[in-house]
């Protein structure tokens, strides 16, 4: 019997800053989003409101994903990543110094996704430029990994400080983010980014987004990233508040939150003997059932330990949905272009991550923030079955 393990590859100076900036970018933007949910609370805004703020961290890289992903297929990763955690250190600071208004927490979590857009695309592209599929696959699933571990990290931070009450230190926690941001910064500039040639210059500009679109599988792929996306944020923007109406104490949120990531981290340690046994078409309309599964659970009234059964199931589906859905939709296409479908993607994920704020808003108004989960759980459940029949034998070749 073939013993199940998991190794991380050894990692020099350059390396070591890119795993700590994806650990510290995480871990800056969950507390920030999650400490604004609070902040709003605070304010005594409506869930419309709430809805709106957390619309607001897509609104911007729903005009420049594309702009920003065929620029780095040109240039390479190094100046969005500059800019990138730039903006998200000046968003932090920005809320915990101004972040007192409505129009200011609009405002800076707008600047906030936009700072998430250029770090994650340059993130992807870098883990992306490897030799082959497997190669690929293997590195994604390091690297979501590390995001998991990060979303360990940030609920831990919330945690810390905030006591036994039901609303937190909020000013504290954006102390936090700040720091982690500063910090962030400094290792952009002990990366090593991968070189562009002249020739894949070209190749990349002269690459039409219709022409990607249509190539096997990239829809599929980027529309089975969308739920589990979405997912994340949800949970990130209304579980807070779910918390909030339902008297439950800041830290067991986040504890719950935390429960979610490290589901998702374990899932991922066991990524690639779990891809080669059953294979990304019963993994990923699996993963994405369980996701699916388990916000219905949110969305009923439960226990609270069973809430940390369905934050388990919901864990281990994004943490395997996630790398899957990244490694397929970099698989269809010429490495030249890989920048800008990755940019499609993460479109996509934002348009959704826009509407469905809103959407789920107007919803929780009138139903009840439950009905947040129940809604993106239906969501889930159609997305496992296109995936589950956009991967069957012969429907990419």
């Amino acid at each position: 019997m073939r013993k199940l393990t998991f190794r991380l590859p050894a990692l020099d100076l350059a390396a070591s800053a890119f795993v700590l900036h994806v650990l510290l970018h995480q871990v800056v933007i969950v507390v920030a989003r999650v400490t604004t949910s609070y902040r709003a609370v605070e304010m005594g805004l409506s869930d419309i409101w709430i809805g709106a703020v957390g619309a607001t961290f897509s609104l911007l890289p729903l005009f420049f994903a594309t702009q920003v992903g065929a620029r780095i297929d040109r240039k390479g990763a190094r100046g969005a990543f500059l800019v990138g955690t730039g903006s998200v250190l000046l968003s932090a600071f920005g809320l915990l110094v101004t972040g007192n208004s409505v129009i200011a927490l609009l405002g800076w979590t707008g600047l906030l996704g936009m700072g998430h857009l250029l770090c994650l695309l340059s993130q992807h592209a870098t883990a992306a430029d490897q030799p082959t599929d497997a190669a690929r696959e293997r590195t994604f699933g390091h690297y979501t990994a590390f995001i998991s571990f990060a979303q360990i990290l940030a609920p831990l931070v919330v945690a810390l400080f905030a006591g036994s009450g039901t609303m937190p230190d909020t000013g504290r926690l954006f102390v936090a983010a700040t720091v982690a941001g500063l910090v962030s910064l400094g290792c952009v500039l002990f990366m090593r980014h991968p070189a562009r040639s002249v020739g894949d210059c070209k190749s990349a500009a002269q690459l039409p987004i219709r022409h990607l679109l249509r190539q096997k599988g990239v829809v599929p792929a980027i529309l089975a990233g969308v739920g589990v996306i979405c997912a994340v944020d949800l949970l990130v923007i209304y579980l807070p508040v779910l918390g909030a109406q339902a008297l439950i104490p800041a830290s067991a949120i986040a504890t719950l939150l935390m429960v979610r990531a490290l589901a998702s981290l374990l899932s991922r340690l066991c990524f690639s003997w779990l891809l080669a046994r059953l294979g990304r078409r019963i993994m990923l309309a699996g993963s994405l059932l369980a996701t699916g599964l388990g916000l219905t659970v949110l969305g009923v009234p439960v226990p609270e330990w069973v809430l940390g059964l369905a934050m388990i199931a919901i864990g281990i589906g994004i943490g395997l949905a996630a790398p899957i859905s990244m490694s397929w939709v970099t698989s269809v296409v010429p490495p030249t272009s890989r920048g800008l479908v990755l940019s499609l993607r993460l479109t996509g994920n934002r348009l959704a991550q826009f509407l469905l704020p809103m959407s789920v808003g107007v919803v929780a108004a009138g139903a009840g923030v439950s009905s947040v989960f129940l809604f993106l759980a239906a969501g889930l459940y159609g997305s496992a079955y296109s995936s589950y029949r956009a991967l069957r034998p012969g429907a990419e070749d």
